[in-house]
């Protein structure tokens, strides 16, 4: 029987929204960190986004002896494809659209993660060069912070260009990919490859030249991605060809953003918390800190004195490290506590969603542990019903629960999706149910036209049926699309519809704020302080909210 292994959440902050959009959740797709036999004593945490880059002009010395810049991209050292037409010479010889870096604790060492988002595409007939399809990918690397920190040096002259070897640990491209899950993809890759001492099929080299042009200090750079064997990446470290480094082509921008981007505050969240907790949030970071370094007992302590505070006890990643750190520890039951309360705080952030799925796989770990096979089962199953994905995870689960008579029906809340974007799925366009709930599907991934169209299908099925919640979402999406004047319409339904002894506070105070930006925007200033009171008496507390009320309700 395969053993099932806990999969690591991999979300360090609270996320901070102006519109704050309750919901049920976002079935999204998904990949697990880990297969179940895999050991997790060793599982990195990924960070969110350290720091990015989004622009910089590409440029190339082209064979007529003319140099030409591209934004994002290095244009071709060929004059004549820079001149085409063509949408797969518009890609340039590299392009990005984004550079981002992340870090991650392996072996209580800080690494960073290297991420270079790129375009890309296919021709459907190639030979033709017909039937172009764009296409976005990207190319991560995995090595040491300490060699990042090497690429701008303390005492650097200027006009003298530098190259670092990053002697990448792990490293893959990526063509078809989830976002939400992009962490979980890494964190995977980065543990297989130190479990089976594997050696990074690619190297990257970063060579930066900080230069004095036309009045301003510029920073222009390579990313050098070679084959990792020295025959291919050693002749670029030659300290006697320097000099050729950017001889025909580079990336060139403003050398404060570059050293901003590469110089960012390493590990923030990772490192050891020092000093006295004074607050919820020293106590949730110190748990963080002493999860991510292996004191499972500690982190027990500290999420426990986190809980104590409100804007901690209602959230589930609270409950959901904890319960790590308590399976971790052997304490199964204790676990299964933690993660029954997690899993029943469910996040209303988007973002959330792949951990709060990773959290119900997690519970039927624990469930496994504790002979409970059913238990474990019927979790696995809903975290898969849901949107969690993973080859490993799907075919492990199919083994060991091939008889189990899962049932998605008895589940508390189920989803289905559309397969026609802006469409409401011919088989279920008379289910009220499942047109409510794909509608919400879409709502949550950011359709919300689509999403309008289902609750426009659903009131029209049932009419007097969930007012409130059919109508807090319908509004929700008026409120995106900008028709304030329909979202608070369908605000005061909902709320007129909502018995308190039945709606829950996180659903009227978010139905209150949003019902409030919806009357700021329509200029009715006192009625959306009046809403935007209401939220905060509910027990509104995030930050960036309370200080936009402040400013706007004076």
């Amino acid at each position: 029987m395969k053993r099932f292994g806990l999969l690591a959440i991999g979300i360090f902050s609270i996320a901070s929204v102006l519109a704050q959009t309750y919901s049920p959740g976002t079935p999204q797709k998904t990949t697990a960190i880990l297969q179940p036999e895999r050991s997790m004593n060793n599982l990195p945490i990924v960070s969110e986004v350290r720091s990015f880059m989004e622009t910089a002009n590409g440029w190339t010395l082209q064979d007529n002896g003319k140099w030409i810049s591209a934004e994002n991209r290095i244009p071709f050292k060929q004059a004549e494809f820079n001149e085409s037409s063509e949408a797969f010479y518009k890609l340039g010889r590299e392009n990005f659209k984004l550079l981002e870096i992340r870090d991650v604790v392996v072996d209580n060492e800080l690494y960073v993660v290297f991420i270079i988002t790129f375009r890309t595409g296919w021709y459907e007939f190639p030979i033709l060069m017909d039937g172009w399809h764009n296409q976005y990918a990207l190319s991560y690397f995995v090595f040491k912070a300490s060699k990042l920190q090497l690429v701008i040096p303390e005492k650097f002259e200027m006009d003298k260009p530098y190259i670092v070897n990053t002697e990448v640990l792990c490293d893959a491209t990526l063509t078809e990919y989830d976002k939400n899950t992009l962490n979980s993809t890494i964190a995977y890759n980065i543990q297989k490859t130190v479990a089976y001492k594997t050696i990074a099929p690619h190297n990257l080299l970063i060579a930066v030249w900080p230069v004095q042009s036309g009045g301003q200090t510029l920073a222009r750079f390579r990313l050098i991605q070679v084959m990792n064997r020295k025959k291919f990446y050693m002749p670029f470290l030659d300290i006697n060809d320097r000099d050729k480094l950017f001889r025909s082509s580079y990336y060139e921008t403003e050398y404060e953003a570059f050293r901003s981007f590469i110089q960012y505050n390493q590990g923030a969240a990772l490192v050891q918390f020092s000093g006295t907790p004074g607050s919820a949030e020293d106590f949730y970071k110190r748990g963080m800190s002493n999860y991510a370094g292996g004191n499972y007992p500690q982190a027990i302590a500290d999420f426990t004195e986190a809980a104590k505070y409100p804007e901690y006890s209602g959230f589930f990643l609270t409950y959901a490290y904890r319960a790590n750190a308590r399976q971790k520890s052997g304490d199964y039951p204790g676990a299964i506590q933690d993660f029954d309360r997690a899993v029943s705080l469910r996040p209303s952030d988007q973002s959330y969603y792949s951990a709060w799925l990773t959290t119900i796989y997690n519970r039927g770990v624990a469930k496994f542990n504790m002979k409970d096979n059913s238990g474990a089962c019927q979790d696995w199953n809903t975290a898969i019903h849901l949107g969690f994905k993973d080859v490993a995870t799907d075919d492990a689960v199919k083994l060991n629960c091939k008889n189990f008579p899962f049932n998605p029906s008895a589940l508390p809340m189920t989803y289905g999706s559309s397969s026609v974007p802006g469409t409401i799925s011919p088989d279920l366009q008379n289910d009220y149910n499942k047109v409510y709930w794909e509608g919400i599907w879409k709502y949550q991934n950011g359709n919300y036209a689509e999403a309008l169209r289902n609750f426009n299908r659903a009131i029209s099925l049932k009419p007097q049926s969930n007012l409130t919640s059919v109508y807090f979402y319908r509004g929700n999406c008026k409120l995106k699309l900008s028709d304030y004047q329909g979202a608070i319409t369908d605000f005061d339904v909902a709320s007129a519809s909502a018995p308190s002894s039945q709606t829950d506070a996180v659903t009227m105070r978010t139905l209150y704020y949003n019902r409030g930006l919806a009357n700021y925007f329509q200029g009715n200033g006192s009625i959306a302080c009046s809403d935007f009171q209401k939220s905060i008496n509910l027990g509104l507390t995030d930050s960036e909210s309370i200080n936009f009320i402040r400013q706007v309700c004076k």
